[in-house]
Parts: C-alpha cells; sequence; structure tokens
C-alpha cells in the first residue's frame, strides 16, 4: 500500500484520530477510524462485513434488515446483531477484521491517486465490536499483497478475467462440494476474483489464494480483454470458440508495482 498512506494510518493512534480517511483510486476505498483505531475499512474492491453476512447465508435479509431498523449505524448496528443474538460478538468481530483486512488488500494492490482525512465524517456502516490496531491491520495487509504477487501466476483481483480449461471443467466432476468447486463453478471468462467473492460473500484473499491454486494447476487462465473495436458478447475466442489467451492478459501489470500517485 502507499507509503505515505500507511504512514498517515499507522501514526493515526498517536493523535487519537477519529473520522474517515478517503483514499481516491481504482478501486480506492474508506478507512473509518475512532480514536485513532480502525473501526472499518471499506472497497469497492472488496465485500464488507455486510455482504460476508448476507451473500454466505449467514444472516437474512429480513434479519438484517430489522436490525438496521432499530441500530441507525456503525456499533449501533453490531450491538444490535449481537443483543438479537444473530450473531455472536466473537464471529462478528473476526468478519468485521477479514472484511477490514480485504477492503486494505483492496485499496493496497490498487491504484492510490491521493487521500484526505476528514474528522467530521464517520460513514461507518458496520463497526467491528473492538477496533483494529492501525499498525497491525496494515502490516498484515502488505504481507497478504506480497503473498499474491510473488505466486507463480500473479494476476489482478479486479480486471483479470478467468475461465476454466478443459482439465478445470473435468475436473468438476470429481471435486468435492466446498469452496474450490464453488469458485471454480463461477470461473466462466467473465468474472474476476472480487466477482467471484461478491457472489459467494467469501473473502476476497481466500477466493484469490484459491485462483492462484488454480491456475497454478492448470484448472483456470486468465482471458485475453477485447481490442478496441472488436465487438464481444463474451471473452475473445479462437477459430473453434475457445477463449483466447496469451501471457500477460491477466492485468497484473496495472497492480505491479504497488504505487502511489505522485506526491502520496
Amino acid at each position: 500500500m502507499g507509503l505515505e498512506l500507511a504512514r498517515a494510518l499507522t501514526e493515526a493512534p498517536l493523535d487519537r484520530i477519529s473520522g474517515t480517511l478517503q483514499v481516491a483510486g481504482d478501486p480506492g476505498g474508506s478507512f473509518h477510524l475512532s480514536g485513532g483505531a480502525i473501526v472499518e475499512v471499506v472497497s469497492p474492491g472488496a465485500p464488507g462485513a455486510e455482504t460476508l453476512l448476507l451473500r454466505s447465508g449467514r444472516l437474512s435479509e429480513a434479519d438484517w434488515a430489522s436490525a438496521t431498523r432499530s441500530g441507525t449505524a456503525g456499533h449501533a448496528i453490531g450491538a444490535e446483531l449481537i443483543a438479537r443474538e444473530l450473531v455472536g460478538a466473537a464471529e462478528l468481530q473476526l468478519i468485521c477484521v477479514a472484511a477490514a483486512l480485504d477492503g486494505a488488500l483492496a485499496v493496497g494492490m490498487g491504484r492510490i491517486d491521493g487521500f484526505s482525512l476528514d474528522r467530521d465524517a464517520y460513514g461507518c456502516r458496520l463497526a467491528a465490536p473492538r477496533a483494529i490496531e492501525a499498525d497491525w491491520l496494515v502490516l498484515e495487509a502488505e504481507r497478504r499483497i506480497r503473498a499474491l504477487v510473488s505466486r507463480r501466476h500473479p494476476f489482478s483481483p479486479f480486471r483479470t478475467r478467468l475461465c476454466r480449461t478443459e482439465s478445470g471443467t473435468a475436473a468438476l466432476d470429481t471435486a468435492a462440494a466446498g469452496e474450490r468447486r464453488e469458485v471454480l463453478l463461477r470461473l466462466n471468462g467473465r468474472r474476476s476474483a472480487r466477482d467471484i467473492a461478491f457472489l459467494l460473500g467469501r473473502s476476497l484473499y481466500a477466493v484469490a489464494v484459491e485462483v492462484s491454486r488454480l491456475l497454478m494447476e492448470g484448472l483456470v487462465e486468465a482471458v485475453v480483454p477485447a481490442r478496441p473495436g472488436q465487438h464481444l458478447v463474451g471473452p475473445a475466442t479462437t477459430a473453434g470458440g475457445l477463449p483466447r489467451r496469451l501471457p500477460g492478459a491477466s492485468g497484473v501489470n496495472d497492480v505491479l508495482p504497488l504505487r502511489p500517485a505522485a506526491g502520496h
């Protein structure tokens, strides 16, 4: 993640900063702070805690709607979920921490154009029951980013569209039920790891790690993006109707090396 952004987050506890650190970029995101600690990280590049609860089936839409009507925002919604015994405090903490790490990973792996702090803004949707130490979150997010980009087949979790190979399709006949099969089923040449994470209500990092394994095993490949002026309904295809794939099609060069914008 950008050095200046990381420094701002790790120095926030010294000034007991409360507010929202808004990061402009692609996908960008926001860090919600309370007394210098992080209570929520959200980014269009990764599922938030709400999505992890609802899309995974852990919480019903009706229960969520009822809890949000009673708890106006932030800590109140989490407290309401716990009070109604819809989710345990420890489980909600784990989900919020996972979502915060995914959000930080998405921000760090993307393009950072700049950031600003609004001390008066507190747009937190679902705060972690216990605040998250900023220095720990920064270090752990950076560790995960390095783990992803150092793999044999690095790719962009946001821009790389993936499809099954013939071996991948054949593997569906023998793959046991579980996250691997669910991910493999949904890789149709039009979806990225981010898309799958949102569909399944799973951690972006967990899905990206599984995609890395599938790429290494030859069960999945990156799809070549259409050239300007090329009109396609689906992925680019060969004369035989199969998706065309070329080295460098993953879009990983868009996220490597990790870089802040000039001056940040």
